[in-house]
């Protein structure tokens, strides 16, 4: 899996960039799924790209029910980040700047219920949370910053371990007073309250106390 930064949850507007080429950069921006076709809006472009769905529909499914409550000839529109790339060897189609390659739906979430676009880049390798107990963690290559409600309410332990195997990632961090494990895994997971879809699932243990949730990969 990825082992790359992502976002945090800062409050500055970002500053967004072309959608870069290679297929190994998450790109960001809004998926549009019409009944017939497909489109995807890179964040700071202004023309859509036809979609390419190479994922065999898994937002189309996972969204099925949100598509429904709009109506069925009414768009749904997401905002997505995926691995995937811009087709530069043939004309734009008709309507269209280009065209999108999507290899992968890393994340993605209904138009307007996050901040999308207007979040900044992903600035950690993975964040993960989870609800009832609620939680979340988000890991980069100097520390490992865990969040809960209760106390102790904040946490963060320099230089966290990462250990890769088949299909998943775990890392590990530990001080005097707390021990912290995350369990990354290359297996769909939907958020029991908000509905976005995660390409991974997470599992983490904080001194004995096991947790489960979602989580998102970055740059």
């Amino acid at each position: 899996m990825p082992n790359a930064p992502a976002a945090s949850q800062g409050t500055t507007t970002a500053v967004s960039e072309p959608l870069a080429e290679s297929g190994l950069s998450i790109k960001r921006g809004i998926l549009t799924l019409s009944p017939d076709h497909g489109a995807f809006r890179p964040c700071g472009e202004q023309g859509d790209l036809l979609l390419v769905d190479q994922t065999d529909g898994v937002l189309a499914r996972t969204f099925a029910a949100e598509k429904d409550a709009n109506g069925a000839d009414q768009p749904l529109k997401l905002y997505m980040e995926a691995y995937g790339e811009r087709v530069t060897d043939q004309p734009a189609p008709a309507g269209f700047a280009g065209t999108f390659l999507l290899e992968e739906a890393l994340y993605a979430a209904p138009d307007g219920q996050t901040r999308g676009c207007d979040s900044p880049a992903q600035d950690y390798i993975v964040a993960a949370r989870g609800n009832e107990p609620f939680w979340s963690v988000e890991i980069t290559e100097a520390a490992l910053l865990w969040r809960q409600p209760e106390e102790p309410k904040e946490i963060s332990i320099a230089a966290p371990l990462n250990q890769n195997s088949e299909g998943a990632v775990s890392y590990a961090a530990s001080n005097d007073a707390h021990k912290i494990e995350v369990l990354i895994e290359a297996q769909a997971c939907q958020d029991d309250m908000s509905g976005e879809y995660f390409a991974y699932a997470a599992r983490a243990t904080l001194d004995g106390k096991q947790f489960a949730g979602c989580a998102r990969v970055g740059e």
